[in-house]
């Protein structure tokens, strides 16, 4: 327990690259469609809220080149650099999902669309619900974000760039005979009507059983690695 804490207090340490830097992006898109929004008349949705969950995938990837390595020549666990790096992810999801939520209340009740009719934080579909399946989808999209790319930096740390790039093309290949499919039997309305007859935080849930895959692989992959 320990270790892991001390996993824990490791990433902490490095405050600009898991909390200050994406809110420095996020804050930049929103400024940057709010002095756009001054000019429009009609109300302005914007998808720039969707920074802030590409930057969890971009940290599940980085830290683990960053750190692992690192973690290892002082001769921690494995299992205690996962659980620690996990308990991080936690934790960073946990406070972003709250303070996100904050921020659509401003937009909504406090501050009409920021005074211009932007919608930048609160956007129809993904904030429809209670406060806690509001809460719950933005925490599960982080988590799910976080934990695919850690599974790709993981499948690189195991298997090297050969196996990534095997992985890849797998990949590639499944999706595109999946694209296939979909489009000669055209199956892609079907998709998109499914898809609009579930919430959003329905789907949030359906995405749980992929983020605790990705996990157990990555975890699995981690005991596996060499340095």
């Amino acid at each position: 327990m320990n270790h892991m804490t001390g996993i824990l207090k490791m990433h902490y340490k490095d405050k600009w690259f898991w909390l200050f830097m994406p809110w420095i992006i996020l804050l930049s898109s929103f400024l940057v469609n709010l002095v756009i929004a001054i000019f429009m008349q009609e109300p302005m949705y914007t998808g720039g809220l969707v920074s802030i969950f590409i930057y969890m995938f971009v940290i599940g990837i980085i830290i683990l080149v960053q750190t692992f390595p690192f973690s290892l020549g002082l001769s921690l666990r494995r299992t205690d650099y996962f659980f620690g790096t996990s308990l991080m992810a936690v934790v960073t999801s946990a406070g972003f999902s709250l303070l996100l939520f904050l921020l659509s209340i401003v937009e909504t009740q406090l501050t009409p669309g920021w005074g211009v009719q932007l919608h930048y934080f609160h956007l129809p579909y993904l904030n429809d619900g209670t406060v806690l399946e509001q809460l719950w989808i933005y925490f599960m999209i982080m988590l799910h974000m976080f934990y695919w790319g850690f599974v790709i930096s993981s499948i690189f740390r195991r298997f090297g760039r050969s196996g990534l790039f095997i992985f890849a093309a797998v990949m590639f290949i499944l999706y595109s005979v999946a694209g296939l499919l979909m489009t000669y039997y055209q199956w892609w309305v079907d998709l998109f009507n499914w898809l609009a007859s579930h919430t959003a935080f329905e789907l949030a849930l359906w995405s749980m059983p992929l983020t605790v895959l990705y996990a157990l692989l990555s975890f699995w992959m981690l005991r596996k690695s060499t340095v």
